[in-house]
């Protein structure tokens, strides 16, 4: 985790020092997940749960952006004709390059965005609450897993400063993540969120620092 979040505050850097003028917001997140399991098990249906989280808002007059978020999503599958379910926990760092429509200072700012995710299995469980380990106490899926994140969606301005952020989004993991041998799985999952952007500063880059509100 620690080294999720100093990625992550690297990256917002060194995309700062890219323009000469940036807009930082932070903010709080919720949403849902669709998501499903893709691969070799059968039988498997889509399964909603939780997403909830924080995010880091920068934006430029140019139009491009980028968000850095920390989630935590309730990913896995329906099985066995939905009477069991894979419940799988992440903390998810999102990495979104965004395009902004419209111009700079508009209230309703439509949106483009992708970028890689970051995903970190907190916990692996069954419809019950138990806990999902082999035998010998391993656990049956991986601890990481590396996915890619698109979607689109809007910026819409309730009060100055103050803007809704809401975006559709599908997830598209990239690693296998059962550990079971002969057995493939992959995460995909359709989230739907909605967001509060507070302002944080103004970035001056003459003086390489973030001037707060």
């Amino acid at each position: 985790m620690k080294n999720c979040i100093i990625l992550l505050l690297t990256l917002t850097i060194g995309i700062s020092s890219v323009s000469a003028q940036e807009n930082v917001s932070i903010g709080p997140i919720a949403g849902v997940s669709f998501a499903n399991l893709h691969g070799t098990m059968e039988n498997t249906s889509t399964k909603p749960g939780l997403t909830v989280g924080a995010f880091y808002n920068y934006s430029t007059k140019t139009g491009f952006g980028f968000s850095g978020q920390l989630l935590f999503t309730q990913l896995g599958a329906q099985t066995f004709n939905k009477t069991n379910e894979i419940n799988l926990n992440y903390i998810q760092a999102p990495l979104l390059f965004t395009f902004f429509f419209g111009q700079f200072g508009d209230r309703f700012r439509p949106k483009l965005f992708v970028g890689p995710s970051l995903n970190f299995l907190v916990s692996a469980k069954d419809k019950d609450g138990n806990s999902i380990e082999r035998p010998n106490n391993m656990r049956y899926y991986n601890i990481f897993d590396l996915g890619i994140t698109g979607g689109a969606g809007f910026n819409y301005e309730l009060t100055p400063k103050v803007w809704l952020n809401f975006d559709v989004r599908y997830g598209l993991g990239l690693f296998n993540v059962s550990r079971a041998n002969n057995e493939n799985l992959k995460n995909r999952n359709l989230g739907i969120n909605l967001g509060l952007s507070f302002p944080l500063g103004t970035y001056d880059k003459k003086s390489g620092r973030l001037r707060t509100r």
